[in-house]
């Protein structure tokens, strides 16, 4: 089903990287056990103490909602014996709170059948419910329907702790349950909520014969707001007598227990709250639903209108099961004052950048939970996972030739931009050399391989054009055509067929250009050139390849696999990044000379940038020349790689079934599968005193994390020998 836009969601949201919907797919689909021995891990982390917070819910005004949601007993649209009743007085709405909080709830919920809050004098009856039952020392929570900005501050002004308003499906499924409201009405309560520093409490009900993928919507949904909501209730739906959907089946228990871990994964922080349903559910599911991440239930004869188990039951349960209820607040607060709205906003908003930094802690905390947390630390063991292929970043020749460079010269720094003082000769001499050595008219040099690739891929092509992308090309690559004008047609990794099939169907006006990388990055295997090269010429197609991995190792002269095929007709340009095998940093761009020139005058990462140093052109010189009077140095690091892949070839090679598979790669990439094993194999690798790295989604696909070894010279045949026999007991032990 193809995800709907949906309107009004709040532009306020921090500029932190945000899970996508197939990330939240793949993390529901996981083995069921798999997700919740991962959740029960991240409820752990974050929860340590084995409490459940007690809530109690009542109905303060009951029957008579003019919404006609499907599943709802206190709609005016149905008839199921629900008795409309009137807004309950204060004192008997206090007396059930004292004695909700003397039976053990720390949490009182106060739900009104509203469609909306009106103000006068009911709204100002629930504002005094609200202060008073806080300051009994309960958090205290209500759902009364759609709120205005001001009533959300009026509400926390009074004191109310959090705030209930679900979004009850995904943003598809939500207009075949309910006709009387928006989506995006619901989204504009919780931005209210939020914005007046209330808590917000946001989930959804499981049985309203929504699918697998409206549930996965619905996770994103809620992971993707603003701020993830503090408080979410999972609710399996209980069909009432009188409602469209009376006659659903009762929703598995495995399901609530699925939908459950996976909540606890995207929203480690938050309360977890096993709400409506729970009397339908054994104890053996319960206890379930609790491991994979449950931290609280409501108690009390009654939700709303449905009934829940007895008190006695829910405290023998939690006996069995080693748990506590949470306990109460050690002191109450002060009743607070009722204040203005402008004072509530001032005293309970947090400043811009405290919310802007709790944005980022809630990613952070979610991205350990799904343990794709990028740390920072240097190599602990022998290197098999740097790209220095030829060992050239630390050899004795390289470092004479720069010590050499500086003790004659007097300028160090760039200075600034190079069309700005950033040029020299030695930069020019540099290019002009690399472009002979790799065959073409002109080469110029950029800052980085991922400034060459944005800034080559954002100004080549415009509106009228489009990029043919491998599925599998890194982000680099990605994020230049992103930038540019033009269209992006992506194409499965390596095949010539299904890349035809496009460029008959997408045609234009334009140019289109094919782009790839020569040795893939992650896969280890080479790009069909000569292939690549019969459909451009057949179907007028122009080629960019990033030749980051094979510049030094492979082709003519070490110089790239673009300079062993017959390509000028077809080769927009190439991309040589100088940080792995030359061994230093920066990347030069090979083609015409009127690409360099349209490159000098478009390509905004060489414009905005300031220039190279002069010693790394010194570095840059002295590691080209013994690349190109050393040819063994690269034959003898194709050889260690094809040494240790034929000792891994029982292991499962992430290359293993493709067509272009290049023995000699020094990228050997063992899949793991899941993140966790990924990572399980690198440390038990470096408590072997090998240094290897997990890679995990997004940089490769979801369920296809692995360890991405690497061979260089630097590599004994001893070390090779030694890593391969510890690679096959760590792999085969995780």
């Amino acid at each position: 089903m193809p995800q709907l836009a949906i309107p009004d969601v709040p532009a306020a949201a921090p500029a932190v990287p945000r899970i996508s919907r197939d990330e939240v797919a793949a993390l529901y689909r996981r083995p069921l056990l798999a997700l919740i021995e991962a959740a029960h891990a991240a409820h752990v982390q974050y929860h340590p103490e084995p409490e459940v917070q007690l809530c109690q819910l009542l109905s303060i005004k009951t029957g008579g909602c003019p919404e006609d949601c499907g599943y709802c007993p206190q709609s005016a649209h149905y008839k199921t014996g629900i008795k409309n009743e009137h807004l309950m007085e204060l004192e008997p709405v206090l007396a059930q709170a004292r004695q909700a909080r003397d039976q053990g709830a720390t949490r009182f919920c106060m739900g009104a059948a509203w469609r909306q809050v009106r103000e006068g004098p009911e709204f100002d009856r629930v504002l005094s419910m609200v202060s008073e039952v806080s300051s009994m020392g309960l958090e205290v929570c209500c759902t009364l329907g759609m709120l205005t900005a001001a009533q959300a501050q009026r509400l926390a002004a009074a004191g109310l702790t959090a705030y209930n308003h679900n979004l009850d499906t995904s943003p598809e499924f939500y207009g075949q349950i309910i006709h009387t409201r928006e989506y995006s009405d619901r989204l504009r309560t919780l931005e209210h909520v939020r914005d007046a520093g209330v808590q917000v409490c946001c989930g959804g009900i499981l049985g309203l014969g929504e699918s697998e993928e409206d549930r996965i919507s619905l996770l994103h949904v809620l992971a993707t707001l603003p701020s993830p909501p503090e408080s979410v209730p999972v609710n399996a739906l209980v069909p009432v007598e009188g409602t469209p959907l009376e006659a659903r089946p009762a929703v598995p228990a495995l399901e609530l227990v699925r939908m459950i871990a996976a909540a606890r994964l995207l929203m480690p922080r938050s309360k977890v709250r096993l709400s409506a349903g729970r009397l339908s559910l054994s104890p053996e599911a319960q206890a379930l639903c609790f491991y994979a991440g449950a931290n609280s239930i409501f108690v009390g004869e009654r939700l709303l209108t449905t009934p829940n188990p007895e008190q006695d039951q829910d405290r023998a349960l939690l006996r069995q099961l080693g748990l506590v209820p949470e306990p109460p607040y050690k002191s109450a607060p002060a009743p607070p004052a009722l204040r203005s709205s402008a004072a509530a906003a001032e005293a309970d908003t947090p400043s811009p950048l405290a919310g802007l930094e709790s944005a980022w802690r809630t990613d952070l905390d979610r991205l350990e939970a799904l343990q794709r947390r990028r740390n920072l630390h240097p190599p602990q063991g022998l290197d098999f996972c740097s790209n220095d292929y030829l060992g050239l970043a630390r050899d004795s020749g390289v470092r004479r030739q720069i010590r050499d460079f500086l003790a004659v010269t007097e300028q160090i720094g760039a200075g600034a931009s190079r069309l700005v003082a950033g040029e020299f000769t030695a930069l020019g001499e540099f290019e002009a050399e690399f472009a002979a050595w790799r065959g073409t008219e002109a080469a110029l040099f950029f800052p980085s391989g991922y400034a060459a690739n944005t800034g080559l891929l954002a100004c080549l092509a415009g509106a009228d054009d489009l990029y043919f992308s491998d599925a599998l090309n890194h982000a680099s690559l990605i994020d230049g055509m992103r930038l540019s004008r033009a269209g992006k047609i992506q194409f499965p990794h390596n095949d010539l067929t299904a890349l035809e099939e496009l460029l008959q169907r997408h045609v234009t006006p334009g140019r289109r250009f094919i782009v790839v990388e020569s040795l893939h990055s992650m896969e280890g295997d080479r790009a069909p050139l000569a292939g690549l090269a019969v459909l451009c010429r057949r179907y007028r197609a122009l080629l960019v390849v990033d030749e980051a991995h094979a510049t030094g190792l492979f082709g003519r002269e070490g110089a790239g696999l673009t300079a062993g095929v017959e390509l000028d007709d077809v080769l927009a340009a190439s991309v040589h990044p100088c940080g792995k095998a030359l061994g230093a940093a920066g990347a030069l761009i090979c083609g015409s000379r009127l690409l360099r020139e349209h490159l000098i005058n478009h390509a905004r990462t060489l414009i905005y940038s300031t220039g190279p140093t002069p010693a790394l052109m010194a570095q840059l010189r002295a590691a080209l020349a013994i690349i190109r009077v050393e040819p063994d140095r690269a034959r003898r690091v194709r050889q260690k790689a094809l040494s240790l892949r034929r000792r891994l070839n029982h292991l499962p090679l992430a290359d293993a079934s493709s067509p272009n598979r290049e023995p000699e790669s020094p990228i050997i990439s063992l899949l793991c599968g899941s993140d966790a094993r990924a990572l399980a194999v690198a440390e038990a690798m470096r408590r072997q005193g090998f240094e290897v790295r997990a890679i995990r989604p997004p940089t490769v696909p979801e369920g296809t994390a692995r360890v991405r070894i690497t061979v260089h010279a630097g590599q004994s045949e001893t070390d090779i020998q030694n890593f391969a026999d510890a690679m096959e007991k760590c792999f085969c032990a995780v």
